[in-house]
This record gives C-alpha cells, sequence and structure tokens, in this order.
C-alpha cells in the first residue's frame, strides 16, 4: 500500500495573511501582558514606602512606569528604573 501526501504551495497573497494574522495574535498578546503588568504596578501602589525601598523602587518610580503609553509594558520602565538605581547605590559603595 503507498499513501501519497499532497503538498500545497502557499501563494504570496496566503502568505501574506498568515504573516498578518501573526503580527496580530503578537500585538493583542503583547496588550494582554502589559495590561496585566500594568495592573499589578498599580496593586504595588498600596505598599508602603519602606516596601517598595526593600524591592529596589520608590512610589516615584510607580508614577514614572505607569505614566507610559497603553501600549507599553510599565514593568519594562519599572525594572530600568530600579537597575539604574541598584547600580548608582553599587557605584557609591565603591567610592
Amino acid at each position: 500500500m503507498t499513501t501519497t501526501t499532497r503538498m500545497t504551495e502557499v501563494n504570496g497573497f496566503t502568505r501574506l495573511i498568515a504573516a498578518f494574522a501573526s503580527q496580530a495574535a503578537n500585538f493583542v498578546t503583547r496588550m494582554i501582558v502589559a495590561r496585566r503588568n500594568r495592573k499589578t504596578i498599580l496593586s504595588l501602589g498600596e505598599w508602603n514606602d519602606e516596601m517598595l525601598h526593600d524591592i529596589g523602587i520608590t512610589r516615584a518610580d510607580l508614577h514614572s512606569a505607569i505614566g507610559t503609553s497603553l501600549l507599553d509594558d510599565p514593568s519594562e520602565r519599572l525594572g530600568a528604573l530600579a537597575d539604574v538605581r541598584a547600580r548608582l547605590r553599587a557605584a557609591r559603595s565603591i567610592i
């Protein structure tokens, strides 16, 4: 018994539709992640300043991160601010 596999060729239009669908799915995924992270950062606003200091951020960092565009992930901004603060603290301890 012989099995024949039929392969269909993807033409330009089908490839374009597939690329568009992939980009749309990636965009939706990024928006869902950004929304979830924004909600988490908003909940950090309920913490007191000492608790925020323990994780290396300030209340001003929270405001700065939330102030970004709704299309951006605020956790990236918050992480960058915390990283800069940690590097400055480390540099000051060397001097």
